[in-house]
């Protein structure tokens, strides 16, 4: 779902542009070490996510999303959906405060937010119903394929 603006490629996305390109070597050095899927301005957003398949299941996702001119934030979850309840259980933390945009601290930041993923248990999660089942949206099998194509994490720590 877009942000509204009809006119988003022709005003927004270069300035997000030019805005990510001083920190994308650091993210896509982070997604290439991790084997993590990138997407960039999700519904127009000013965010690059980072997706992956969560070891015990479910989807792990880090955004990195710009707060002003000079400083980003790193919010990250975990989920687990049940399409047969419609049902997602999650955890997500408050996102971080202000980050600069020098690459060792984002990236620190970037680890920190993985390990801490990595370290929740399934029991760690909290249940939150969907408002209409899913199985009147799509089928079983089309709501899990959205998941298909993550990649499997690499994480070593």
């Amino acid at each position: 779902m877009p942000n509204g603006n009809p006119n988003f490629e022709k005003e927004e996305l270069p300035l997000l542009e030019a805005f990510f390109s001083r920190i994308s070597s650091v993210l896509e050095l982070f997604s290439n070490e991790h084997n993590l899927l990138i997407k960039k301005y999700y519904h127009e957003g000013p965010s690059w996510s980072f997706m992956f398949k969560h070891p015990i299941g479910g989807v792990g996702k880090i955004d990195v999303q710009k707060n002003d001119n000079d400083t980003v934030c790193v919010g990250y979850g975990w989920w687990i959906d049940d399409y047969d309840t419609s049902t997602r259980f999650m955890k997500y933390p408050p996102p971080s405060g202000k980050i600069g945009l020098d690459h060792i601290g984002l990236r620190q930041a970037l680890e920190d937010a993985l390990a801490d993923i990595l370290q929740w248990k399934k029991e760690n999660l909290i249940s939150h119903k969907a408002p209409h089942p899913w199985s009147k949206h799509c089928s079983k099998e089309q709501f899990y394929k959205q998941y298909e194509n993550l990649p499997d994490l690499k994480f070593n720590k």
